[in-house]
């Protein structure tokens, strides 16, 4: 009876994604996913030609009938209605980035795709405008320091403490945030559009969002461009034998790092005079050194954090040689030697970051990552803890979604998915695209050859004419590598 019932409402939400769904005077409304009912979308407009709507869907789709809460939409509609050829939904990373605003701010990217394609955003719930976490003193950005060399039981318990705030000023709804769930609400909002399936673009972490939606609703796939990949298995629970050690440490983020700093600097050394003389990977090592030793006039984790913040897009890597060339001056020859420092960057990252990525990802407990801390740091001495410690707030998460989706992820779609990568992304590396294209069930990678974080920050017009291309035909096979720029 139960396979009967599930069967039942599997069709219903098939056959009402066919077209808008009605509301009769006195009929309910229609069941979408899980059962739950779709809901009805007043857009309003809400500057230019944007149009936004507030979006009721359930807090727990185990319980379609019960609390709800209401999410953020905006919707940009196709310029050329006649020749439109669907939705485009659009993630922006993060996790916890409004999508929202995003798209207001960014829809120029997509000029080549809105004449044939509504842009749809949809603020992930937790994040912006949907149903948003209360962390309450835990508001802003902030991560509690390291406390030296060895990871110790007053760390943990203060890295800890974000999690509870969390919990205290969420309460039930912290338990609900995982990207399987906004997975489902997006097809809702799809129903409710009428659209039998979407086309996708994601950034960064919006690359495992819509990963996420094509493995659990492949059959509403119209195509999918992932900006940025996350390697789908490491995020979520790592491959076998890799589950005891941190996220980032799993999807060999350390190693991409060090490539893609190597890398700039190598460009200074080629140009026609570097601030930092004729072997800047030596006199960057004395720098960092100098710092980790205590001995410069900047801390370790302020140099750190700012490699990191400059590696994002190339953009900043002319600044980054000159601020590095104004601390080589007070910087000993190192030998190449890196100290430990006695407290290592480590990333900051919103409430609404840590709900969502704290929630899709498992983490190892407190004793792996102190091992993987020293280990890391060994082998990649710039910035080997700072990776281990990236997802330090999410070891005892205290509420994990009994929904989230930990794969398989190769389930068939309509097409495969086109992977744009940089070549020397630090935080989503091309081996991650790589191993995501291995994961999904058919995959074409596309290499940019630039230094930066998705094509947001290493821009280029192959790449952007590329996934256009694709994006109108799925059928099209695209190009293997793009320069950068414009």
């Amino acid at each position: 009876m139960r396979a009967v019932v599930l069967a039942v409402v599997l069709l219903v939400g098939v056959l009402g994604c066919a077209r808008p769904p009605t509301r009769g005077a006195s009929g309910p409304p229609p069941l979408g996913t899980n059962g739950a009912p779709v809901p009805a979308l007043d857009w309003r407009a809400c500057g230019g030609a944007f149009r936004c709507a507030d979006v009721t869907v359930p807090l727990d789709y185990r319980q379609p009938a019960g609390e709800t809460i209401s999410l953020a939409a905006v919707r940009l509609p196709a310029a050329d209605p006649a020749g439109r050829l669907g939705t485009l939904a659009v993630n922006y990373g993060g996790p916890g980035t409004p999508a929202t605003s995003s798209l207001r701010r960014l829809a120029q990217r997509f000029a080549g795709l809105h004449a044939r394609f509504d842009l749809l955003a949809v603020d992930p719930r937790g994040t912006g405008a949907s149903a948003p976490v209360d962390c309450g003193p835990f508001g802003g950005d902030r991560v509690p320091a390291p406390v030296g060399p060895a990871r110790t039981p007053a760390f943990w318990a203060s890295a800890a403490e974000p999690g509870r705030a969390c919990l205290a000023g969420t309460g039930e709804r912290l338990r609900h945030l995982s990207t399987a769930n906004a997975a489902r609400d997006l097809d809702l909002v799809r129903q409710a559009l009428g659209e039998p399936a979407l086309s996708l673009y994601g950034y960064s972490y919006g690359t495992y969002s819509a990963a996420t939606y094509a493995n659990l609703f492949p059959a509403h796939t119209r195509a999918m461009v992932l900006d940025g990949s996350l390697d789908l298995v490491a995020n979520a629970a790592g491959a076998p034998g890799t589950e005891r050690v941190p996220v980032d440490v799993r999807a060999g983020v350390s190693e991409a790092w060090e490539e893609a700093f190597g890398v700039a600097l190598d460009r200074c050394a080629a140009a026609p005079s570097c601030p930092l003389g004729p072997d800047p990977r030596a006199r960057a090592t004395d720098v960092v050194a100098a710092a980790a030793a205590g001995t410069s006039g900047t801390s370790s984790a302020e140099l750190v954090a700012r490699i990191d913040r400059a590696l994002q897009t190339e953009g900043r890597l002319p600044g980054l040689v000159r601020t590095l060339a104004a601390l080589a001056p007070g910087a000993p020859p190192s030998g190449g030697r890196i100290p430990l420092p006695a407290v290592p960057y480590a990333p900051e990252h919103s409430p609404s970051y840590l709900a969502i990525q704290c929630t899709d990802a498992v983490t190892p407990p407190a004793a792996d990552m102190d091992a993987a801390v020293v280990a890391e740091q060994a082998a990649h001495p710039i910035v080997g803890a700072s990776t281990a410690l990236n997802h330090a707030m999410c070891v005892d998460w205290p509420a994990i979604d009994p929904d989230r989706y930990l794969g398989p992820w190769n389930a068939p779609l309509a097409a495969p998915a086109l992977l744009v990568n940089s070549r020397w992304d630090p935080t989503t590396p091309l081996i991650d695209a790589r191993a995501t294209a291995s994961q999904l069930a058919a995959a074409h990678v596309l290499v940019v050859d630039a230094i930066g974080h998705t094509t947001l920050d290493a821009p280029s017009r192959c790449a952007q004419e590329a996934y256009t291309a694709y994006l109108l035909d799925p059928t099209v096979t695209p190009p293997e590598r793009c320069p950068a720029g414009y």
